[in-house]
């Protein structure tokens, strides 16, 4: 495919590195540093204005099989978008970061008011929300995804200092039936139960652990991890778009809410929409403040301004206190490995969700890329195609650090087996180092040519 994406920041710059060994990517931004960003990647790069109509040309957004706008500024996306449209790329996907654009373009009536059509409209911050909130509900669990429509799910765990698994060795241990441990996370590499002495591993504290399970068997896997423990009180730092997501999904789950929002006027709104809610105005990294509240009595805060320093500090004060659980948003990625250094439970970046968004979009042949964790690992789907048809699944080429996950059929999902016997139409859930994406999908036989 050929790709232009309008933003070399943050956001585009991930992108371009997630797509150009598959694709031909074009970036277009203002600043020349984009093209020092990018040097070591084959991308191409135009230097200007991507609301310019003779820089679009010059990037050649008239060949464009899809249009990614990704600038920092929505109206700057929005017009980009609709002159990529209008110069003949056949898809325009655009950012946006106000949820109130994110409703209007989404609104049918706005395209044909405009009389052309943004073909999807990505709003970073509702992904994030969504996200947080899933690891709020699932207490001592570090990332957790739905797969098959809820009949499985993918989850990530914490090996605690202290805990029952810490200094253990992973051959000793059990787990549940319908469950199944695919890997782990060691500083920052990952560890696949496929590996030949994985079983000889002894856990460590900071381990994290990666299991797939059934509906069924979840909760009694969870008790392994969590007990009866359940979340009760929650404290919001940052009243922004995210921030108020998180909030008025929470209010239907029956926890203690507390907000915290430095803006006035801002405060004042989440006040009236929020019920629930005790929403405080006030700085959320005022110790006193924090310790008025009660923050020791906090089961899990989240830190979600718009600035990353503080952020960062509001975690820190909240894990000197005692807090268990901390969750940080990092609006820049290369400041990602500081927070885990410092020992932020989780912290997340809008960014990730952004390119996961647009790689599951774009991404063709069959396989569709379904979650990433820590940056580290991603969790693919692969369409079985006729050479591995009536083939065990135990006899797939798949490199090592690569581990099955389960096998998708209508209406059922089975856990990966050896012996589980594939056919056509069947779905792969694969497990697999990001770099390694590429050769297990090449391996499967759903390598597209770009």
């Amino acid at each position: 495919m050929y790709l232009v994406i309008a933003g070399g920041g943050d956001v585009g710059t991930g992108l371009a590195r997630a797509l150009h060994t598959e694709h031909d990517v074009v970036v277009v931004d203002r600043s020349p540093e984009a093209a020092e960003r990018l040097a070591n990647y084959d991308v191409r790069v135009v230097v200007g204005n991507a609301t310019d109509p003779e820089v679009l040309r010059e990037a050649g957004v008239d060949q464009a099989d899809a249009f990614v706008a990704a600038t920092s500024i929505d109206e700057v996306n929005l017009i980009s978008s609709l002159l990529a449209k209008g110069l003949g790329a056949r898809e325009a996907l655009c950012f946006v970061g106000r949820a109130d654009y994110a409703e209007v373009l989404t609104d049918p009536r706005t395209m044909d008011i405009l009389g052309t059509r943004i073909d999807r409209v990505l709003w970073p911050q509702r992904s994030l929300a969504q996200e947080i909130l899933e690891i709020i509900l699932i207490p001592k669990a570090l990332d957790t995804e739905e797969l098959a429509g809820g009949r499985l799910r993918l989850i990530e765990y914490l090996v605690e200092e202290g805990g029952p698994y810490a200094h253990r060795y992973l051959g000793d241990l059990q787990w549940p039936e319908g469950t199944r441990l695919l890997g782990l996370v060691r500083k920052g590499e990952f560890l696949s139960a496929r590996e030949s002495d994985f079983a000889e591993l002894v856990l460590e504290p900071g381990d994290h652990l990666i299991f797939v399970a059934t509906r069924d068997s979840f909760p009694i896997l969870h008790a392994y991890f969590a007990g009866t423990e359940r979340v009760r009180r929650v404290m919001i730092v940052g009243g922004g778009a995210v921030g108020y997501i998180v909030a008025r999904e929470l209010e239907r789950s029956g926890v203690e809410l507390c907000l915290i929002e430095l803006d006035p006027a801002r405060a004042a709104w989440l006040s009236e929409q929020l019920p629930r809610t005790l929403v405080l105005q006030g700085d959320g990294t005022d110790l006193e403040l924090l310790e008025a509240e009660n923050i020791e009595e906090t089961d899990v805060l989240v830190a979600v301004t718009n600035n990353d320093e503080k952020n960062l500090l509001v975690s820190l004060l909240a894990k000197q206190v005692g807090v268990e659980k901390v969750i940080t948003r990092v609006g820049r990625s290369e400041n990602r490995p500081l927070f885990e250094r410092v020992g932020i439970d989780i912290p997340l970046t809008p960014r990730q969700a952004a390119v996961r968004e647009v790689i599951h979009h774009l991404t063709p042949g069959g396989v569709e890329h379904l979650a990433v964790i820590e940056d580290k690992v991603e969790l693919i789907e692969v369409a079985v195609t006729e050479p591995y048809h009536g083939q065990k699944l135990g006899d797939l080429p798949l490199p090592p650090k690569a581990v099955a996950v389960a096998v998708l059929r209508p209406r059922l999902a089975e856990l990966a087996r050896s012996d589980l016997e594939l056919h056509l139409g069947d779905r792969l859930l694969i497990l697999t180092p990001r770099e390694l994406t590429d050769r297990v999908a090449g391996a499967l036989g759903r390598r597209t040519p770009a």
